[in-house]
């Protein structure tokens, strides 16, 4: 062996597995020199310690594929009981396939520059098609992770009005690891798909940024509960329009299928067809999903949902619908929340929506309840036919959709565009508890003042905790107490066409109570109840009262006249012959303020005298000029007793 110094060996160009090294196993005269590789020092120096992608050759330069080195050093790690692979600092070019399996492994990069292009930090690179770039399937692979790097891939199309990205499959795809695969701190630079995730659930996706242009984030099969937190969609790589505007009608930032509940929040994304859309697959939709925050700039939808039976909530949403660079002319078909799916149950807490082309909010499909606290429109009905800030689609068959707000909508600069579209049997409504008589459902200035439902079939008003006001389905109306105890009640029959009408009077003018009705002539009945009377009172005093002995059959009229006919008192009923009687209280008389008119007969003429006892009547054609007739019940006679002849 030479005994040349060490410092006058020749440098080695690079550093080899093969490489042998000299190393002194003991010490004093048990030392022995023997040989060892530099992979047998790598085993045992970094045991238990993460490995660094290019101890497999790993060159980091950009354009040589780093893949299979990459696969080495997780199949090493995946033989010690998986770990943290770490990279370093430079671009990494991805030409095939990279698969996490049985193992954990955790993708630890060194951070990134935020840019249009490869800069300072760990970068992976793809430029070609047909594989995906990494994989993690297995249960086993739960626990991996991707931590502090970017990806970039390369689009060879000319930015012109046919621009497409390159057709690149997910980057990421996390499959049947039935449980929890995290990504942090991932930077996606220019990126046809993200992150495909099915078949594993817990899965945790934080800090995610970039511009990505079909899919950032797919996720079905995901039967426990996720996370996505602090996701940033931007214009990273470029603002071009022709780029932007393919976005707006084909990106989906976020896509949910079966998803069992997942917790979203502080999402934000530019240029897009839809940032969120809860859609469907053979497993099912998304339900009980939570979302925190969500602002959705120049996308078409703001959140889409177009599968059946989407569940969730919403806390804070904004949207706003323009064309990309357009002078803020609106994107065509946008709105910030549009259903097209059936019997979806959404509930949001603060809405607004901004520049939607004809409606903020759109409700297709049956069956579905939409509920929204706080809703704000500002800039819809752009084209200014009418369209609605709330459009609500008629449902031919099935159940009609409904929407419930929580407060009066706000709406601003619509062109006067009302809150709900005409034509639907849907319906937009503010609603409330039923509540009780001491706390009205629905409050008005204090606790015990406001509106309650007393039953399935009624409303009624309180006032202080008392009761002033009832109307139930039936169309009876109560006023003044509780039922029962009320001061007045109006009841509607069935099929009515004929109604009574109070008429208040200015100054000087006379209030009334009027029948009305489809009915030609219409009269107004005034009843009592049993043996009551009917009383009218002038000047705070009784100054008429109309009473019957028993159940009346005859009555009294009194019948006004036209220009020249005396009005008259009569009397009408069921019997043939009915008479008037006039009564006076103890020696009371019967006055008249001018002379009473009999009437006149002529002795041929005179009816029955049996019908007429102690009658009194002018006879025209008396003897000796005799004019004055009184029947005694069998003949008629003049006043000197003799026989009318």
């Amino acid at each position: 062996m030479s005994d040349t110094k060490i410092s006058a060996l020749p440098a080695i160009a690079s550093a080899a597995d093969a490489d042998l090294l000299p190393v002194v196993q003991g010490s004093g005269g048990s030392a022995t020199t023997r040989r060892a590789s530099l992979a047998q020092l790598r085993a045992g120096l970094l045991a238990d310690r993460p490995v660094h992608v290019r101890e497999f050759g790993a060159v980091g330069d950009g354009v040589t594929n780093d893949a299979p080195a990459i696969q080495a050093a997780i199949d090493a790690l995946a033989a010690t009981g998986g770990g943290v692979l770490l990279f370093g600092p430079r671009p990494y070019r991805i030409a095939s396939p990279v698969v996490v399996s049985g193992v954990a492994i955790v993708l630890q990069g060194a951070g990134f520059t935020e840019g249009p292009g490869v800069a300072s930090g760990t970068w992976l690179t793809i430029d070609a098609t047909g594989f995906t770039p990494f994989t993690f399937s297995g249960v086993a692979a739960r626990g991996s992770a991707v931590r502090d790097l970017a990806v970039r891939q390369q689009h060879s199309a000319p930015l012109d009005a046919s621009w497409a990205p390159t057709a690149y499959d997910f980057v990421f795809r996390v499959q049947d690891c039935l449980g929890a695969v995290d990504f942090e701190n991932v930077f996606l630079c220019g990126i046809n798909r993200g992150i495909w995730c099915d078949n594993s659930g817990r899965f945790n996706i934080q800090r995610l940024r970039g511009q990505v242009y079909t899919t950032g984030i797919e996720i079905d099969r995901a039967y426990d509960i996720g996370r996505i937190h602090h996701v940033h969609f931007w214009t990273f790589v470029t603002a071009d329009d022709d780029v932007v505007r393919w976005q707006q009608q084909n990106q989906d930032a976020l896509v949910f299928r079966r998803v069992d509940g997942v917790f979203l929040d502080d999402i934000f994304v530019l240029g897009a067809r839809s940032a969120l859309r809860f859609a469907s697959s053979a497993s099912g939709v998304t339900r009980k999903f939570y979302l925190g925050s969500l602002y959705s700039d120049f996308a078409q939808y703001g959140i889409w949902v177009d599968g059946n039976g989407v569940e969730g909530q919403i806390a804070n949403a904004t949207t706003q619908g323009e064309l990309w660079n357009a002078g803020a002319t609106p994107l065509t078909g946008s709105s910030g929340i549009r259903i097209d799916g059936n019997n979806a149950r959404l509930q949001i807490g603060n809405l607004r929506v901004d520049d939607a082309e004809s409606n903020a909010v759109i409700v297709n499909g049956s069956g579905n309840r939409l509920e929204i606290f706080s809703f704000r429109a500002e800039y819809y009905n752009r084209l200014n036919d009418g369209s609605a800030a709330i459009h609500v689609a008629n449902v031919a068959s099935g159940t009609p959709n409904k929407v419930f707000l929580g407060s009066p909508a706000l709406l601003g600069n619509g062109n006067g565009g009302p809150v709900v579209n005409a034509g639907t049997n849907g319906h937009v409504a503010l609603a409330a508890p039923a509540g009780r008589g001491d706390r009205p459902g629905l409050m008005l200035g204090t606790e015990d003042t406001g509106l309650y439902a007393p039953d399935a079939t009624s409303v009624a008003t309180v006032v202080g905790g008392a009761e002033v006001l009832r109307a139930d389905a039936t169309g009876t109306v109560t006023l003044g107490g509780a039922s029962g105890a009320q001061g007045f009640t109006v009841n509607t029959p069935a099929n009515a066409v004929n109604r009574l009408a109070a008429t208040g009077a200015a100054s000087g003018a006379v209030p009334s109570l009027a029948a009305q009705g489809s009915d030609t002539n219409v009269n107004l009945q005034i009843v009592p109840k049993g043996a009551g009377t009917t009383r009218i009172h002038a000047r705070n005093a009784l100054g008429v009262e109309v009473a019957a002995n028993a159940t009346p059959t005859n009555y009294l009229r009194l019948v006004a006249g036209a220009t020249g006919v005396s009005p008259r008192i009569e009397v009408a009923g069921n019997d043939a012959n009915i008479s008037l009687t006039l009564a006076t209280k103890g020696n009371g008389v019967v006055a008249a303020t001018m002379p009473l008119q009999l009437p006149g007969y002529t002795v041929a003429g005179l009816p029955s005298a049996a019908a007429m006892l102690r009658c009194l009547v002018y006879v025209s054609d008396g003897t000796a000029n005799k004019r004055l007739a009184i029947s005694d019940g069998t003949s008629w006679r003049w006043p000197d007793g003799a026989v009318v002849s």
